[in-house]
């Protein structure tokens, strides 16, 4: 049994018969019957409903000792609220040194964050950041 081979002129030609080849455009073949179609039709890339989000920031710096930190403990110049009421946030993210904390390590009211475990290192960074989720 022999295979015929198809030129680059013959392939041109069999796709202009079939219909998969238009000078203007591209048209993506139709997959053999029995196969499922790998190329589903693309949705509207625009979604309908996007959430609008504010963030604010709560930063201190550790001195390895205080288990208690306050709106006065705060640094100006890197943050851009105090400690905001959890439960008029959405969310609240705890980081130390650049480190994500469980939450099970603090307890954050309004004015005041708790240390429940370890005491982040002197010099550490404390970021607290707020998230609130609006329509």
């Amino acid at each position: 049994m022999t295979k015929k081979l198809i030129g680059y002129h013959n392939l041109k030609q069999q796709q202009k018969k079939t219909g998969l080849y238009n000078k203007n455009s591209c048209l993506s073949p139709s997959p053999p019957r029995g196969c499922p179609n790998i190329y589903p039709v693309r949705e509207n890339p625009n979604p309908i409903n996007i959430l609008k989000v504010k963030t604010f920031q709560y930063t201190a710096i550790s001195d390895g000792i205080k288990r208690i930190y306050t709106n006065q403990d705060r640094v100006l110049k890197y943050g851009s609220s105090g400690i905001l009421n959890p439960n008029s946030v959405s969310y609240i993210n705890l980081f130390i040194n650049g480190i994500l904390q469980p939450n099970i390590n603090y307890i954050v009211e309004q004015g005041k964050l708790t240390f429940s475990n370890d005491l982040p290192l002197s010099g550490s960074p404390i970021i607290l950041q707020f998230v609130i989720i609006y329509g």
